[in-house]
């Protein structure tokens, strides 16, 4: 097992409250620090750590897009179908953790001037890192709250307005640019000190390119369902550009795996397992969530957990009936029956009263086990896998729905690389005419429990959130989208020390 080291070299990292709202720490406090290598090898360490923790402590996007036929709790339904009133009253949506991210990373930025003989290649791996991940936050602060605060560097003393969505996409554009600039392929990343794995949760030119696709996909996407300013189709051969440099292995040495058993068996499973994926988390086994979290996590049950039993799927939060997995594949679709545990018969009549019907996730596999003072058998400790977060299969289909969105052909080639894959029938399958359609729902079937099906809808448009969302989803139209209905709504704590900020207006409606 790999983890990533967490240094605690500054109380004022962990103690901050949000670079909104705290005074920052007068730049001589790192006089006498970022001199050497070993300095700045310890603050990546430490941007790493946060990066894993700090970004996934709020993933209600990933649960409101699940495919799922049962979703127990209340806080899950109301995700799912839109109930403003409990989302703002009973939802801790705060972006505090984003921007203590963003302030770590222009810690590093901020302090590059104060090396000492540090060669050149290594101080742009670190400010690659440092603008990676501001690339990624930006862009995850965009697609969970729209119009939010862009912030100038690690020591300004102004209070921060918001920016428009817009801007905020062009402010992670213009970091994943300069991060993708800056840092090597991923084959040829350097080691920090340790002849060892180097981490997929690293910026490399891969990740970059990868979050510089989604990031025009979801600009044109945004430009296209908002009524916003903006050029929708230059947005979309952006993102194909950038999609083509992955397939084409042009940033990095990526390639499928041959088959659906293998991308559970290896690209789930990550840690250097695979060379499909292209930005992975690592998870720390011996820490509880957000530590251990990634959105398979919660679909998991017998048989991968031994400790569970068959008829422990019928209390999980998710659950999806064996026949909606029937209806969603073919029956010669080879992930029918990988990534789901025997589909046919332990959906055979006899195993009704068992299961109530649902299907067994069978899609990560590995389990860790460990003895208990409580129990007289081993207990699960942790599933053994990274957080794959994108992975080529995405990046083809991604692709394929830009082109589909532009008339153009290559469309029709990509869907069908993933498809012969899993040795599903090629595009057009009998009653398919629509291929953006088929697309969505190729990325359904492939990118199952993955965590993109929410942003999925939400790019594809209007009718898409009608058809595949639920409850106050159903009625919204442009203008609600357009006022942020489809984000998150600001939690109280941006409001603490910051009185310029406002609620967006959908939002403001249910305060």
């Amino acid at each position: 097992m790999r983890k990533i080291i967490y240094i605690l070299l500054f109380p004022l990292l962990w103690g901050c409250d949000s670079v909104l709202d705290v005074e920052p720490e007068n730049a001589i406090t790192f006089t006498n620090f970022f001199k050497t290598e070993e300095d700045f090898n310890a603050m990546v360490f430490q941007l790493e750590g946060f990066f894993r923790y700090k970004q996934f402590e709020n993933e209600t996007m990933a649960y409101r897009g699940f495919l799922a036929d049962q979703v127990n709790g209340s806080s899950n339904q109301d995700q799912r179908m839109l109930n403003q009133t409990s989302l703002l009253n009973s939802f801790y949506n705060s972006w505090k953790n984003h921007y203590d991210l963003i302030y770590v990373a222009n810690v590093i930025l901020d302090n590059l001037y104060r090396a000492e003989g540090i060669p050149r290649d290594k101080l742009d791996f670190y400010a690659g890192q440092a603008y990676f991940v501001k690339g990624f936050i930006y862009f995850d602060l965009a697609r969970k709250w729209g119009d939010v605060v862009i912030t100038k560097n690690s020591t300004s003393m102004e209070v921060y307005d918001k920016s428009s969505m817009i801007d905020v996409l062009d402010e992670a554009i213009k970091n994943a640019s300069e991060g993708y600039r800056l840092l090597p392929k991923y084959e040829d990343m350097p080691l920090l000190g340790a002849n060892t794995w180097v981490s997929k949760q690293y910026g490399c030119k891969g990740s970059c390119v990868a979050l510089l696709a989604h990031l025009y996909a979801w600009k044109g996407s945004m430009i296209d369902l908002c009524g916003l300013e903006g050029d929708a189709k230059e947005c979309y051969e952006e993102s194909i550009t950038w999609s083509t440099l992955l397939i084409e292995k042009k940033v990095g040495f990526y390639e499928l795996e041959r088959t659906s058993e293998e991308v559970c068996t290896k690209a789930m499973k990550g840690m250097g397992a695979s060379q499909e994926n292209i930005l992975e988390f690592e998870l720390d086994r011996f820490q509880n969530y957000p530590m251990a979290y990634f959105p398979g996590s919660i679909w998991i049950t017998w048989p991968v957990k031994g400790t569970e039993t068959p008829a422990s799927v019928v209390t999980k939060s998710f659950t999806i009936k064996a026949e909606t997995v029937k209806n969603l594949y073919e029956s010669k679709d080879d992930r029918r029956n990988e990534y789901f545990y025997k589909l046919d018969s332990m959906s055979h009549d006899t195993m009704y009263k068992v299961n109530q019907g649902y299907a067994y996730v069978y899609k990560w596999r590995d389990v860790v086990y460990e003895d208990v003072s409580w129990s007289p058998t081993p207990q699960v400790a942790y599933i053994d896998v990274n957080y794959c977060y994108w992975r080529l299969a995405d990046i083809y289909l991604l692709r394929a729905e830009c082109c589909a969105k532009l008339g153009n052909d290559l469309a029709k080639s990509d869907l069908n690389k993933i498809r012969d894959r899993a040795n599903a029938t090629p595009y057009p399958a009998p009653g398919e005419s629509d291929i953006q359609l088929a697309i969505f729902k190729e990325r359904e079937r492939e990118l199952l429990f993955e965590g993109h099906r929410y942003y999925d809808i939400i790019r594809n448009g209007l009718e898409y959130i009608h058809t595949y969302m639920d409850g106050n989803y159903k009625t919204l139209d442009q203008q609600d989208v357009k006022e942020g209905a489809l984000f998150l709504p600001l939690d109280t704590d941006a409001f603490t020390l910051n009185d310029i900020i406002r609620q967006n207006i959908y939002w403001s409606k249910f305060e």
